[in-house]
């Protein structure tokens, strides 16, 4: 409901207008009367006043100095003028200053009328095209996390392609200069223990991240990303490096007393990791900064020391100083190798998840072979065997295992034991007969039978809301073809998978809106929707408004 005030010196009109407007009630109008500009102006200086009507020549004060009162208090309202013949041209000049609209005092009531709803239509668009803006620019907001991780993601992933301004950095809210080197931190998890879930996951390495930059912000900016369901990097500038605009503004050692800050805070960090969140990090840092067009190849040069050092496999400081010749051919092939060794292994998922025993077999032993036939150290051992029961990990996330399959597999060494008490013969077989139980098993389950079909998926559906919930995906689940089973479920239940699906994730957003802190771009996450816009274009279509106004309701 907007608010109006007539003026006039004349009672008369004053009370006929406002009677005029009380009778026309679908303009729903808060209507004022004031019978002198001065009277206008007290009014206006306690009440917002979105129209004014407005006698254009009254005693004392006329309508055009009213106006110019009116702008100072509030500045988009619209102000009518009324006016006789013989103040035409001045109603026109009101016009030119600021005003919105002039009418003759004694048009008919249809004119007047038509004149006001212009300025109500007006104030209308205002509200619309400041509401659309308003709703854009946190559309924007919430985007940015996810723009930065991809900012982030491209740095290091984008080899020889780092064409990014600083003005680009600024809007993203990352701190470092794009002209001046950058020391890279790679914080990797030791042991998931029982932690099995991807969001949960995801929530401690965000954590790691903030416990990372409180500790070390006393001396550095940094801007940090996950990298994968165990890694997150750090890029690292000294706070120096805010204000200044080139190198020679910076002192020549500066680097390398930021290395040695870092490196020697790393303790620190491992130890409120393991006290808050109850995980053990090893680090790796590179000593040398690196201008942004290096980032991919020192970030991979540093990833592989996980891989290529020996020692022991927990709560390690490593840095590309003190690593053993990596720059040399033989390293630098053997470094290689062993990246090579955990892209293949990734592989293996695939084939559990199609039941592709044979294709299994072969690149398993194709990987075990060739692993063992090289010296097999420490960290790769440990890297080899976190990288296979994560494969088996997210395999029984999908496909949840029956009571029959984990009497026959031994679930808790994946979480729980110590790779560096097995041998490398301990660690091939047990997860040659974990996938031989786990094929085995696929053959022998049978369709799920009609009748309890649709109770199992919603109890999956409910249970795995984070993660692909597509008709192709439960379909595979369930071994069953995707049209036949939509067919099935609406016969069943009355209503479709995606609308149950859907349904799921609304419920769940809004108890996570309403009974947690996470942000929006969390909570996206959690619900399954890996784009912060797509999960508000979703919300608002279902509920009609943004998660964050459910949430400040």
């Amino acid at each position: 409901m907007y608010r109006m005030i007539v003026v006039d010196d004349l009672p008369i009109i004053v009370n006929r207008l406002v009677r005029l407007f009380e009778e026309h009630e679908h303009l729903e109008l808060e209507l004022y009367k004031a019978y002198s500009a001065y009277e206008a102006i007290d009014i206006l200086k306690k009440t917002k006043i979105d129209i004014v009507l407005t006698d254009i020549k009254m005693p004392g004060m006329e309508g055009i100095e009213l106006l110019r009162e009116i702008r100072q208090y509030w500045p988009k309202c619209k102000v009518i003028f009324l006016t006789s013949h013989d103040e035409f041209h001045y109603a026109k000049s009101a016009i030119s200053g600021g005003g919105f609209d002039f009418i003759l005092k004694f048009e008919d009531d249809d004119v007047i009328m038509n004149a006001v709803s212009k300025a109500v239509s007006a104030l209308d668009d205002e509200y619309a095209a400041m509401k659309q803006l308003h709703e854009a620019q946190m559309q924007k907001r919430q985007a940015i996390p996810l723009l930065k991780e991809q900012i982030l993601h491209h740095l290091l992933y984008a080899k020889g392609d780092s064409r990014h301004s600083q003005e680009q950095f600024l809007e993203l809210g990352i701190p470092l200069h794009v002209g001046l080197p950058i020391h890279l931190l790679i914080g990797r998890v030791d042991d998931w223990a029982a932690i099995t879930g991807t969001t949960d996951r995801k929530l401690l390495l965000y954590a790691a991240r903030n416990v990372t930059e409180e500790l070390l912000n006393v001396s550095v900016v940094m801007a940090s990303v996950t990298v994968d369901e165990s890694r997150f990097v750090c890029l690292i500038q000294p706070k120096a490096c805010v204000t200044a605009k080139s190198q020679e503004d910076l002192p020549d050692d500066i680097w390398e007393r930021t290395a040695a800050f870092v490196f020697e805070s790393l303790p620190s960090i491992q130890s409120a990791c393991r006290d808050l969140l109850k995980l053990s990090f090893s680090f790796a840092l590179g000593q040398e900064p690196v201008m942004l067009g290096q980032l991919p190849e020192a970030f991979e040069r540093l990833r592989s020391l996980f891989l290529g050092q020996s020692g022991s496999g927990r709560e390690l400081r490593l840095s590309d100083r003190n690593a053993t010749n990596t720059d040399s051919p033989v390293a630098a092939a053997r470094h290689k190798m062993q990246s090579i060794t955990i892209k293949k292994i990734e592989l293996l998922g695939r084939y559990l998840d199609n039941g592709t025993k044979a294709e299994f077999d072969t690149q398993y032993e194709e990987i075990m072979g060739d692993t063992a036939r090289r010296d097999v150290s420490s960290f790769l051992k440990l890297e080899v065997y976190h990288s296979l029961a994560s494969v088996f990990l997210s395999h029984f996330r999908l496909h949840p295992p029956t009571p029959d399959l984990m009497a026959k597999v031994e679930l808790g060494k994946l979480t729980q034991a110590n790779p560096q008490d097995l041998s490398w013969g301990e660690i091939k077989a047990f997860f040659a007969v974990m996938a031989s139980h786990i094929f085995g098993h696929k053959g022998e389950t049978k369709e799920p039978g009609k009748d309890n079909i649709t109770l199992w998926l919603n109890d999956y559906i409910e249970n795995h809301i984070a993660d692909d919930l597509s008709l192709a995906r439960l379909a595979e689940v369930v071994h069953l073809n995707p049209v036949y089973l939509s067919r099935l479920y609406i016969q069943a239940t009355g209503v479709g998978i995606s609308d149950y699906v859907n349904m799921c994730r609304l419920e769940k957003s809004k108890d996570l809106l309403k009974n947690t802190h996470y942000k929006i771009y969390e909570i996206a996450g959690m619900v399954g929707y890996d784009s912060v816009l797509s999960f508000i274009r979703f919300f608002k279509k279902q509920m009609n408004m943004t998660p964050q106004e459910y949430r400040n309701v």
